[in-house]
């Protein structure tokens, strides 16, 4: 079943649905008529077509009402106001939901789809992911939840009955871990190399921007974090940080991590794998420059931090996101 609330986009929709209908023929072959791998449904609070997020219309089979026992649940990606969740919006889908679990259906989410998930409280004391942009919502709204948007893909629950996927295309990953679950690892293999869906990365970090807090109310760390953000990271040390505020290095260092949630060595060395990010996906600067540049001046140094951090080598990261010199000629 894929569950729809009205904030639902058209993209992971169709995806997963496509997917799991073509099961069939791609693992099948001529005898796929014979016994259906999955019986796909949409669902949603009413039966009918209705336009997603995006405006394409998308079409709920059954309302989840007339639902009474479903194997797998899959809610996916939703758009909704300024990036902030409202708790209470969906109590009958909720409802269904947490129905469902309890007659032994694994609960799925694809990106913003978690924080459906999340509203059901079977996740409470577990870990979970969904798109790093939702991130501070989920936070406020679900503290007992443990959420890990480093991650691409969480398997979580007593029964490993809560699988949930990260942001956008991460689905793709979704959908091949729920074949090889409930039909074979060799299906979901086949299927993803016919559909080229590419299970390569375990981890959404590369692709996780730094974005600090700054709405923790404490004036004399905010000045901090501007000086930080409009300087040069080159000279910069947590004696200078403590020293810019005039607080005592351990005044200073409780303070910073309790509004901003980091270490202030731990921040300073995100600010300076953001700024490494930027020059490896914009220029053609050698690593050891790129690495002085950013306040390291052992490259071994910048490189394990760099990997800890994105979980990729600076060459890996510069590979994966640089955007192709031919394909940028070619478009003038």
């Amino acid at each position: 079943m894929l569950a729809l609330p009205e904030e639902s986009t058209g993209t992971p929709i169709h995806g997963l649905f496509e997917t799991l209908k073509l099961a069939d023929a791609l693992v099948n072959g001529p005898n796929a008529g014979t016994a259906r791998l999955f019986e796909v449904e949409i669902v949603g609070p009413e039966r009918g077509i209705f336009p997603s997020a995006c405006g394409l219309p998308l079409e709920v089979h059954r309302p989840i009402r007339e639902v009474d026992d479903t194997d797998i649940v899959i809610t996916a990606s939703m758009l909704f106001e300024n990036q902030e969740w409202v708790v209470g919006q969906h109590p009958e889908t909720v409802d269904w939901l947490q129905r469902m679990h309890g007659n032994g259906a694994d609960l799925c989410s694809a990106c913003a789809g978690a924080l459906l998930l999340a509203e059901t409280g079977l996740l409470d004391g577990l870990e979970t992911t969904t798109h790093w942009a939702f991130a501070p919502t989920f936070r406020r709204n679900f503290p007992n939840i443990r959420l890990r948007v480093d991650e691409l893909l969480i398997v979580a629950g007593k029964n490993r009955e809560f699988v949930m996927s990260g942001a956008a295309s991460s689905w793709q990953d979704l959908i091949l871990f729920l074949i090889a679950r409930h039909v074979s690892p060799d299906a979901a293999q086949g299927i993803g190399k016919f559909l080229l869906y590419h299970w390569d990365s375990r981890s959404q970090a590369p692709f996780v921007p730094f974005v600090p807090a700054s709405d923790h109310g404490d004036g004399a760390i905010l000045e901090v974090q501007e000086w930080l953000d409009d300087g040069d990271l080159m000279d910069v040390s947590v004696d200078a940080m403590a020293h810019r505020c005039a607080l005592p290095r351990p005044t200073f260092n409780r303070r910073f991590k309790r509004a901003t949630g980091h270490t202030p060595i731990g921040y300073l060395q995100h600010l300076r794998v953001e700024k490494a990010k930027r020059l490896l996906e914009g220029t053609d600067q050698p690593v050891d420059e790129i690495s002085w540049q950013v306040g390291y001046e052992e490259t071994a140094a910048f490189r394990r931090v760099f990997k800890r951090i994105t979980r990729l080598s600076p060459g890996q990261f510069r590979r994966k996101f640089r955007f192709p010199v031919k394909a940028h000629a070619e478009s003038r």
